[in-house]
């Protein structure tokens, strides 16, 4: 490793999404571009948190627009304290650069988080996608030792039909993971995107055929809730 030159670690670095330092204002808001976009979004919650500071031990819900598009989530989830955290087009590696922003200032009891659907498109592959979810892990847990982590998994929809096979394999992977990380858990959903017949349910989507609906989102909640001990 002495000998590898500094562009090779800087590489190395990108690949896993290790965090960079960002540019910020005086007042803690990010400044410019940073490599992997959101700019507005992440300013958008430091404005809110400037305001309200959510009180520590909540229960955070992060990622994608499966998360930012949960607008129920509070209500299906009314027995516990939630802050809600998503940021639509995100993926992996733009939440573990984002997470002294967005994830570690709230000192959550459990995180849960969504992504993986705009990475698989984007042209990560599985094992990419892994070893950056296991970077957050490490990140979460060296601040957070006592916070339990839990990864949806990938959902399969109608709009994305072309990438249900690497979902599979992303899933499985991810599965495999939590096995051998301390406090971190894996949520199947995609059993429940299916009927009896093992069809993908039609009525559980928008328009779009890729974000899902109220009615999805309330049976994800009562079976998440069952996972993570939340109810019996």
């Amino acid at each position: 490793m002495k000998n590898l030159c500094f562009p090779c670690i800087l590489l190395i670095f990108l690949a896993y999404g290790v965090s960079f330092s960002q540019s910020k204002s005086p007042a803690g808001y990010i400044t410019g571009k940073t490599p992997v976009g959101f700019e507005s979004e992440i300013n958008d919650f430091l404005r809110h948190d400037s305001a309200s500071f959510p009180h520590g031990g909540a229960f955070l819900f992060t990622g994608s627009s499966t998360i930012r598009k949960w607008d129920g989530l509070a209500n299906d989830f009314k027995e516990i304290t939630v802050v809600q955290r998503g940021f639509g087009g995100s993926t992996m590696k733009a939440l573990n650069y984002y997470m002294n922003d967005i994830v570690l200032p709230y000192k959550p009891c459990k995180i849960v988080v969504y992504e993986g659907d705009n990475d698989l498109i984007s042209g990560t592959d599985p094992a990419m996608f892994i070893a950056q979810c296991d970077t957050f892990i490490g990140n979460v847990h060296r601040a957070l030792p006592k916070t339990v982590i839990y990864f949806m998994s990938v959902k399969p929809s109608f709009a994305r039909r072309q990438y249900l096979a690497i979902q599979k394999e992303t899933n499985r992977q991810l599965k495999q993971l939590v096995k051998y990380r301390w406090k971190t858990k894996f949520i199947d959903i995609t059993q429940l995107m299916y009927d009896k017949e093992g069809k993908l349910r039609k009525d559980y989507f928008e328009s779009d055929s890729l974000h899902v609906n109220a009615e999805c989102y309330k049976a994800w909640a009562g079976y998440m809730k069952t996972k993570m001990g939340i109810v019996k």
